[in-house]
């Protein structure tokens, strides 16, 4: 007792304890730069000495998302060009700005919008005009925006400092003119073509102006040749892409991540690139590659892959594929087989029909290929009307798993549950599928799944589908409702622990991280 009061007595106390105001500028500027503009702004108002950290935080990135919103936050920049305006570094313009312009959409417009206040465009040709700092443009409905006033055109034209450019919803002479005529050479840009009519060689022609490129995102429809070469690109997204994989690759020589985007809206189809930071195997190596099968055909050796993504559904009935049986379907089966073979993953994700059938053809041909696997991350995928789903699951459960057990170096795996999809739709109400969704009921999956594949540590089972637009598909493909366990040996039997959410979303991170495990992983 007295040993507790006299060690309770010589506790020093600090007579001043350090508060946030007390950080060093550094410090607060991370800080600050993970809040809101609003957080950020009502941050500027609590003290002076956060006040101008605070305030530049907030104008460093501005969104624009309607006509109102033009116009109020143009006069608010407008007013303070050297207080407010210097700060501006990432702007995001999404609006229809009707106008009093003479582009060929104007007379609809104004019957549209009529008595719509015609300065908002030119506030927004203002502010460009003084944004010397701007480094981020997007740009929506770009071509009829610079269709009705010409002053837009010059304005973007001579932004001095852009590295970023976005532009949505381009691919006429006005988005040729802008390309053509753009003073700065950014090293990120994406390009939405939706008109079929668009003239593909004068854009492709255009784009081959900027050899600093980096970044590329190209939507121009059904392009089907490549007539420059990008060394510099490290990072590519093509969309509705009718040229050949070998085309592709001699055009961008460098690759590091290769996306093909056939989701649909390309507002969705450009997720946060995984920055794995893996040791190039050699200057072919690539971190990342994402697309339906049919794209990835005969894919070259000597391509080492990190992570592999399949966008479509493979042995999906060939009937019943909206796109016919060349582009889902078995004939997918062997392509990805021989990619793996070839690109040798570390990460490999697909989407699968939950068919016992395919543990010779294909199952187990896979475990043959992959030598280098250590994260596989499935959706096992039947249709809702399927009679007795919960025992055509557990079939697959029993019986496919122990066909992975060749990979010894597969660490983690991850599998989806979906029957959320009907074969036929009818105008009457369907009933709900008859699957037990429980955390009970994945556990008991969970086990079957373990007992079978004897270097597994870590498991993740549950249900959900692969949505592309919820997060970003490369960290966390699934969205649904799924559970992570941890593996460990007692007793001569494999157990099952939960992990808590938070701890699975690291887990998952370090489990698909190039850098060395930690310890309990090998265990």
């Amino acid at each position: 007792m007295r040993n507790a009061i006299a060690s309770k007595s010589t506790q020093v106390v600090p007579r001043h304890r350090t508060t946030f105001l007390d950080l060093n500028d550094d410090v607060l500027a991370m800080i600050v730069s993970d809040f809101t503009t609003k957080d950020c702004l009502q941050l500027s108002l609590v003290a002076r000495r956060v006040h101008l950290l605070a305030k530049r935080q907030a104008l460093s990135s501005v969104t624009m998302g309607s006509v109102q919103a033009v116009k109020r936050v143009c006069r608010y920049m407008l007013e303070d060009v050297v207080g407010r305006l210097q700060w501006i570094r990432r702007l995001s313009v999404s609006a229809l700005i009707p106008d009093q312009g003479s582009g060929r959409s104007s007379d609809f417009l104004r019957r549209v919008w009529p008595r719509k206040e015609p300065i908002a465009m030119g506030l927004l040709v203002s502010l460009l005009k003084q944004a010397n700092g701007l480094q981020y443009l997007h740009v929506g409905y770009v071509d009829n925006n610079l269709e009705f006033d010409h002053a837009l055109l010059d304005a973007m034209c001579a932004l001095p400092n852009l590295v970023e450019l976005e532009l949505l919803g381009g691919g006429g002479s006005e988005t040729l003119k802008l390309l053509d005529g753009i003073g700065s050479r950014p090293r990120s840009l994406m390009l939405e073509v939706q008109s079929n009519n668009a003239d593909r060689d004068a854009i492709i022609s255009q784009i081959g102006r900027f050899q600093e490129l980096r970044t590329l995102t190209n939507t121009v429809p059904f392009i089907r040749n490549l007539r420059y070469t990008w060394p510099n690109v490290t990072d590519l997204t093509l969309t509705h892409c009718e040229i050949h994989l070998p085309a592709v690759l001699r055009a961008f020589p460098n690759l590091r991540a290769l996306t093909f985007a056939e989701w649909g809206n390309l507002r969705f189809a450009v997720p946060d690139r995984p920055e794995y930071s893996v040791q190039p195997r050699g200057p072919a190596s690539l971190e990342y590659v994402e697309g339906s099968g049919h794209l990835f055909e005969n894919w070259p050796t000597g391509r080492p892959v990190y992570h592999i993504l399949i966008q479509s559904m493979l042995a999906i009935p060939s009937r019943w594929a909206m796109d016919g049986p060349t582009r889902c379907g078995d004939p997918e089966i062997p392509i990805l087989l021989q990619m793996v073979r070839h690109a040798e993953p570390v990460i490999l994700t697909f989407r699968i029909m939950a068919f016992e059938s395919l543990r010779e053809t294909f199952w187990k041909s896979l475990a043959a290929g992959a030598t280098r696997l250590r994260c596989l991350e499935i959706e096992l995928f039947l249709f809702s009307e399927t009679q007795g789903l919960m025992s055509v699951f557990l079939q697959w459960m029993t019986k496919v798993p122990s066909s992975l057990s060749p990979i010894t170096s597969l660490l983690y795996l991850e599998v989806a549950l979906d029957c959320s999809t009907w074969r036929c739709f009818s105008c009457g109400e369907t009933p709900e599928p008859i699957l037990d969704q429980s955390q009970e009921c994945a556990e008991r999956f969970a086990s079957l799944v373990v007992a079978q594949i004897p270097s597994i540590r870590y498991v993740s089972l549950g249900f959900g589908h692969m949505a592309s637009h919820i997060h970003p598909v490369h960290t966390q493909p699934f969205t649904g409702k799924l559970w992570m366990w941890k593996v460990e040996n007692t007793g001569g039997r494999r157990s099952l622990y939960l992990v808590s959410p938070n701890a699975a979303q690291r887990l998952k991170a370090l489990l698909k991280s190039p850098l060395p495990l930690y310890p309990s992983a090998r265990e």
